[in-house]
C-alpha cells in the first residue's frame, strides 16, 4: 500500500500536468481552481499534514467534478494545436481529469467514531 506522501506526490504531480493542460485555453474558468489545489497540495508536502488536511484537500479537489456545468463538461478549445506533444508527455485530458480525480480520491479517508461504528 501507498504512503500518504507518495500518494500526495502523485496527485501534485497529476494536478502540475492537467494544469499546463488548462493553460492553453486562456478563458477556462477551471485553471485558477487546479492551480490553487496545486499550491495547497504542495504546501502540505512541504510543511507536513494530517490526515484531515489530506481529506480536505481530496474534497476540494473533487468539488468541480460532476452535476450540469461541472469541470466534467469541459472542452479545451485550443487543445489540437498541441495535441501530439500533451498525449506525448502528459496523456490525453480525459485521462488527466480522471487521474486528477482518482489520486484525490485515494488520499480520503473517513473516520468514524467508536459510536458510529457500534451504531452500524
Amino acid at each position: 500500500m501507498a504512503s500518504r506522501k507518495s500518494e500526495l506526490k502523485r496527485l501534485i504531480l497529476a494536478l502540475e500536468h492537467l494544469c499546463v493542460h488548462l493553460r492553453l485555453d486562456d478563458k477556462c474558468v477551471w485553471t485558477a481552481h487546479f492551480e490553487q489545489q496545486l499550491i495547497c497540495a504542495q504546501q502540505l508536502d512541504k510543511n507536513g499534514f494530517s490526515q484531515a488536511d489530506l481529506n480536505e484537500l481530496s474534497s476540494s479537489v473533487r468539488s468541480v467534478y460532476g452535476g450540469m456545468g461541472s469541470f466534467n463538461d469541459y472542452y479545451n478549445p485550443n487543445y489540437s494545436i498541441q495535441r501530439n506533444l500533451i498525449i506525448k508527455q502528459l496523456g490525453s485530458s480525459p485521462d488527466l481529469s480522471s487521474r486528477v480525480y482518482e489520486f484525490a480520491l485515494d488520499l480520503m479517508v473517513v473516520i468514524l467514531s467508536l459510536v458510529e461504528f457500534a451504531a452500524t
